[in-house]
């Protein structure tokens, strides 16, 4: 089922962010520092592009985000220094969060903790996409903060990438990439081993 966009708000930071009626998102939050200077302008020249990509163009809009998020994801997936979510003290502060949260602010569908970033698939229950993710970027950065003796304002860095799911099958899409990112950055050789996802719950 294909579903049309009813906008809630659409804002710019570094990247764009499109909240709509009944949203599902993508959402991929990286640790600060994940991604150099290089990788950061890259991504926010590819992000420009999607700027100028009229609302209505749904199709050339996926293309450019497709673009941003392989990009973000190819640097990610090799960061070096900011891989603090390895350590399991650490994703289980993010984990137990996302759970204190289920079935009041957002409905999760799936989730995987990488060593230097997150992504979650979800629809919001209660509030708004920002409110939502930046109040649990304050705890979770807080209280991994407190753990590793960071300044909790960089832990995380300050945006994410957001995309709306437009239909069931995409949704499906969306679900198995998440299930297999272990594999695909080479953690892992079965997803099952990968201890810190919504599947091992």
């Amino acid at each position: 089922m294909n579903r049309k966009a009813e906008t809630i708000s659409l804002w710019h930071g570094r990247l764009p962010h499109w909240e709509v009626v009944d949203g599902r998102y993508f959402v991929t939050i990286h640790l600060a520092g994940a991604i150099p200077a290089e990788g950061q302008n890259r991504i926010h020249t590819l992000a420009a592009e999607l700027s100028q990509v009229p609302k209505i163009a749904v199709d050339a809009r996926i293309r450019v985000q497709r673009r941003v998020l392989a990009e973000m994801e190819a640097w990610l997936d090799r960061a070096e220094h900011a891989n603090y979510l390895r350590r399991a003290d650490v994703a289980e502060i993010v984990m137990e969060s996302i759970a204190f949260r289920q079935g009041q602010a957002w409905n999760m569908f799936e989730y995987v903790v990488m060593p230097s970033h997150l992504h979650l698939f979800f629809e919001i229950l209660q509030g708004d996409l920002k409110s939502i993710l930046e109040q649990f970027k304050r705890w979770t950065g807080h209280e991994a903060g407190k753990l590793l003796q960071l300044k909790a304002d960089r832990f995380w860095q300050d945006e994410w990438f957001d995309h709306w799911s437009r239909s069931d099958e995409e949704d499906e899409k969306i679900a198995e990439y998440i299930r297999q990112n272990p594999v695909k950055a080479k953690l892992v050789e079965n997803r099952d081993d990968w201890p810190f996802g919504s599947w091992s719950n």
